[in-house]
């Protein structure tokens, strides 16, 4: 592994949204000792204001049923928004991952949004955070020297 100039940065925050107070706790009690700084809100209605932040970067833990804006609405809102997508990372939290509506799985697959089956096992959320603050932090991907547009063959 190599290091970089943002090496010394802290890792981006965690969002929790989940209307289950027991959860966001929960949540939180194995993200913190782990470094990370964990906010939460109730509902996507409550952590809206928080994602449209241009200068914040989240990991945002989002359930999938909650009052208000559950995370379905909150989902279409950030790809309406298409800069709330590339600002932050999205986990969706779900109890019920087998009764997803299959519109919803679509767009979760489009998004490349990974689901987390609750109760959640200390590990995967780790490693699914992880993963997810190391997607924010990576510098873009910029396209070869001199590559200019669309391939072309020689000669075209």
């Amino acid at each position: 592994m190599t290091s970089s100039p943002d090496a010394t940065l802290p890792p981006p925050a965690v969002l929790v949204i989940d209307d289950d107070p027991t959860t966001r706790r929960l949540l939180r009690a194995m993200l913190e000792p782990e470094g990370y700084v964990v906010l939460d809100a109730a509902d996507g209605a409550a952590a809206l204001p928080l994602l449209r932040v241009p200068t914040t970067r989240y990991v945002t833990l989002l359930d999938y049923q909650m009052p208000q804006l559950d995370g379905w609405a909150l989902l279409r809102l950030a790809a309406a928004d298409g800069g709330m997508l590339s600002q932050h990372a999205f986990i969706l939290i779900t109890a019920n991952s087998d009764a997803l509506p299959p519109a919803f799985v679509e767009l979760l697959r489009q998004l490349s949004i990974p689901t987390l089956a609750k109760p959640i096992r200390r590990r995967a959320l780790l490693t699914a955070v992880a993963r997810a603050a190391e997607q924010l932090t990576a510098p873009p991907s910029l396209p070869p020297a001199g590559d200019t547009g669309p391939l072309t063959q020689p000669g075209n």
